[in-house]
């Protein structure tokens, strides 16, 4: 095991190159995307093509203040290259999660340390919560390559022997600029941890303040760019809403349940991250010997390490502190832990033997998950078994309506024929109104939804379907009509949400 990977350490960059792609590219066009960010973000894209607005973000009509738009302009270029399609959707957040993995190989060589570089490269790369977010369709993979190419430039331009220091200055910089264009002010918190450092370690890192404000400068500047037109343009709306709920209030509040209500719900949530970072890491995450004094002996005199801590330390305090809180907030001080770990024990005698095993079970572990698994849960996504029996049926001028089952992933599979937006939670008057209209459409609602009495029309075809709703995970049970039949009585099943679907009749149906 050791001389494989002395083998594959020899050819870094290509290593991990190769294995990323092939880990989080596998399966990726099996498993339909997850309600509900992924569809949301893939839809967002096509409406940005289709609609050749490039400042603002819309989905299914509406604006979407959720994110800002690099994440988009990604979406819209995979999407010119190879087709519109949940595989193409993906690969900006691969894209970004290698590229990563790719900086820290490119560091570690910088540093003369080719091997931490690779190990700690492959870390991130085959670490749980990245393995889950990397492959998705959404803005957390740009947001980590920025905040660690910012790190990484940012150690560079405050080294007191540093070259080319004012081209660091710039990257870091820039790097701050177009990771705000890809979450938001999240992005920054490397300069935090920076200025923390220098002040720490003023022997070891030196910064002056003038240029931190010009570079500051340089950071609003590309921020404005995009973010000043958006404003206008949406009157004040992506100001109030983007930043004002979507980061502000999410720091204070809590969204969507993640999080918990009350003072004492709050203390008792501050460690979270503490623990549930063992399971994120995994399988790196428990190499601590008993005496950690023994494990890094040289911590007063190892800068690099110190500094990489304390930019993650940053990101886990600050996280720990916003009131809303997922697992994978944390995710931009990974690839710092792992890089830390890996300058760490790169050097011990059995870390390759002990390296390679995992690698090589979380590999295998991976395989068997994306390539199997996915096949076997598919089945089970309910939007995915709705669309593929109807898709022959959905013409461009459909139109769709749905009550209460609204979810992201119909609006991104129906979205790829009709160009109508769909109709999503109709009031009873926009109900009406919607089915009075000649067809073709499609009215979905909960089996229990008082239907208009124009609903029923001749020429009906009924289809069931059983299935789950994956964003909240609980069973559903689907009747589907094509015209007007009404679902019967005996179908009713207690705690189980059930579905029709009214099908506007054929021409010259009877």
């Amino acid at each position: 095991m050791s001389s494989i990977i002395a083998k594959l350490a020899a050819r870094p960059r290509a290593t991990v190159l190769a294995l990323g792609l092939f880990l989080l590219l596998g399966g990726n066009w099996i498993l339909p995307l997850l309600d509900r960010d992924e569809p949301r973000f893939a839809e967002a894209g096509r409406e940005m093509l289709q609609r050749q607005d490039w400042v603002v973000p819309w989905f299914n009509g509406d604006y979407r203040f959720d994110k800002p738009p690099l994440i988009y302009w990604c979406e819209t270029v995979g999407y010119r290259l190879f087709g519109e399609s949940d595989f193409t959707a993906r690969l900006p957040g691969v894209g970004f999660t290698v590229g990563t993995a790719l900086l820290l190989v490119a560091w570690g060589r910088r540093l003369n340390r080719p091997r931490a570089g690779f190990f700690g490269a492959l870390m991130f790369l085959t670490c749980l919560q990245t393995q889950i977010h990397g492959r998705l369709a959404v803005a957390d993979m740009p947001l980590v390559f920025f905040v660690t190419l910012a790190v990484w430039s940012g150690w560079e331009f405050t080294r007191p022997e540093a070259a080319n220091r004012r081209a660091w200055w710039l990257v870091f910089f820039a790097a701050l600029g177009l990771g705000f264009l890809a979450k938001g002010p999240i992005a920054w918190l490397p300069i935090g941890g920076l200025l923390l450092f220098c002040r720490r370690r003023p022997a070891a890192a030196t910064v002056k303040a003038g240029d931190i404000w010009v570079g500051i400068a340089v950071t609003l500047a590309i921020t404005l760019a995009w973010g000043l037109p958006a404003v206008l343009l949406t009157h004040g709306a992506y100001l109030s809403i983007g930043l004002g709920q979507h980061v502000v209030y999410r720091s204070v509040g809590v969204v969507d349940g993640h999080g918990a209500s009350g003072w004492l719900g709050y203390v008792a949530l501050l460690p979270l991250y503490l623990l549930t970072f063992f399971l994120s890491f995994l399988p790196w995450s428990f190499r601590f010997p008993a005496r950690l004094r023994a494990w890094w002996p040289s911590r007063r005199d190892d800068i690099l390490g110190s500094y990489l801590l304390l930019q993650a330390a940053v990101v886990f305090v600050v996280f720990s502190l916003v009131r809303t809180k997922l697992p994978h907030y944390t995710l931009p001080a990974f690839p710092c832990l792992a890089f830390w770990l890996a300058l760490q024990l790169e050097m011990q005698p059995d870390f390759p033997r002990w390296f390679g095993q995992r690698l090589a079970g979380m590999t295998l572990a991976i395989v068997l998950v994306t390539w199997f698994g996915f096949a076997a849960f598919r089945p089970l996504f309910l939007s995915d078994k709705i669309w593929s029996e109807v898709q022959p049926r959905v013409r461009a001028e459909t139109r769709v309506a749905c009550v209460d089952y609204g979810e992201a992933s119909l609006v991104w599979k129906f979205r790829s024929v009709t160009t109508n937006y769909l109709l999503l939670s109709p009031t009873p008057v926009q109900a009406t109104n919607f089915l009075a209209q000649p067809g073709p459409w499609i009215f979905v609602a909960p089996t229990g939804y008082a239907l208009p009495a124009n609903a029923f029309t001749n020429g009906a075809t009924r289809l069931n379907f059983t299935g789950y709703d994956v964003s909240r995970w609980k069973p559903i049970r689907t009747t589907f009509h094509l015209g007007s039949w009404a679902i019967p009585g005996w179908l009713l099943q207690p705690r189980q949400w059930e579905l029709t679907a009214l099908f506007s009749p054929e021409p010259g149906a009877r």
